[in-house]
């Protein structure tokens, strides 16, 4: 399809994962005539098993390199997804950007609600002894999704640095929320097992956005635009760039 004359999308995936955490969503968005890029963020493009340590500020250089790249013209989309929504936000607070999509953005570890700080410590205290972790199945209710995504994970451990590094990302990005002002839709799973799902809803009221929305998905997992209610998440975001009702 040609593309429309909206601003460039850039997709950015989680922790651990690749492109294709995102990629029913960006795969509609190009159906739709966007045009969208992806980033594969360093320490995520090795062959595996093991998951290479990796740090956040490692991250954002590599997507504001490919921001300054696209943003020709005017600011682009970002689409964060886990980690990537976190980098977004962050990236956010430094570049011209036209709106935010922001998919089970990662701020608190699954129920560590307000100990976050004391969940952080005891991971970055188990990396230093134990960097590399045995990788969980995918995050994810819907059956055949799960046993698809399994085969596309090119990792079969999950390094404690990296995840230590995106805690840290987490500290560096809470002050800086009241000044991100780009419109920003937020899409949670009510059934996450990695994020804390409440930290979406806290996330809306810190946004300096005037223009910002939250839709919880009831049926959806961490990796939700793969997930049962994907169909909706991919309806939400449509209607959101387009500035429709979905």
């Amino acid at each position: 399809m040609r593309e429309t004359a909206g601003p460039p999308c850039l997709a950015i995936h989680g922790l651990g994962g690749g492109p294709y955490e995102l990629q029913p969503l960006t795969e509609a968005l190009r159906a739709a005539g966007r045009r969208v890029e992806a980033v594969t963020l360093p320490g995520h493009d090795g062959p595996g098993p093991v998951m290479p340590a990796s740090t956040w500020p490692e991250w954002v250089a590599a997507v504001e390199a490919r921001v300054d790249e696209i943003a020709r013209d005017r600011p682009p989309v970002l689409i964060g997804f886990s980690t990537g929504a976190t980098i977004a936000l962050h990236v956010a607070s430094r570049r011209p950007v036209d709106r935010l999509v922001l998919v089970a953005p990662f701020l608190a570890i699954r129920y560590t609600g307000r100990f976050s700080p004391l969940a952080s410590a005891a991971v970055r205290a188990l990396a230093r002894l134990l960097p590399d972790i045995p990788r969980r199945r995918p995050a994810v209710r819907d059956r055949e999704a799960r046993r698809r995504l399994a085969a596309l994970d090119r990792f079969r451990t999950f390094s404690l640095p990296a995840a230590a590094s995106a805690l840290d990302l987490i500290g560096a990005v809470t002050p800086e929320l009241g000044r991100i002002e780009a419109p920003t839709l937020i899409v949670q799973g009510r059934r996450d097992t990695v994020v804390e799902p409440s930290r979406a809803a806290w996330l809306l009221g810190r946004l300096g956005s005037r223009d910002k929305r939250l839709v919880i998905l009831d049926r959806c997992d961490h990796l939700a635009a793969h997930d049962h209610d994907r169909d909706r998440l991919v309806a939400e975001v449509l209607a959101f760039l387009g500035g429709a009702e979905p």
